[in-house]
């Protein structure tokens, strides 16, 4: 009885060569800033978003909860709300909805 006893041989790992390693780094970079790019204009959208539409928001909530006969349409709520409370509440641009919106999209 002869024990031949074989030992199946492990494939020895690969090294890769330069290119290939380069590639694969050229191809992590695309990648990761494809990703930047699709959370910046997520973010810049979202902030669009609330800019365009929060005016509007605005006029419809204040016309819906004002006793009737205080405003006498949609541009008089503009215009009192733009001489009692400024230009930037009316825009949306000193609410925390505009960096919420951008951090949501």
């Amino acid at each position: 009885m002869s024990s031949s006893s074989s030992t199946p041989s492990l494939p020895k790992p690969q090294i890769p060569c330069k290119e290939e390693v380069k590639e694969e780094v050229v191809a992590a970079t695309k990648s990761t800033l494809s990703g930047l790019r699709s959370l910046a204009a997520g973010g810049v959208g979202g902030v669009c978003a609330v800019v365009v539409g929060h005016p509007f928001d605005l006029v419809k909530v204040r016309l819906q909860t004002a006793e009737k006969g205080v405003y006498s349409g949609a541009i008089d709520v503009v215009k009192r709300t733009v001489a009692r409370e400024g230009l930037a509440r009316v825009s949306g641009a000193d609410t925390g909805r505009t960096v919420g919106a951008g951090s949501q999209s």
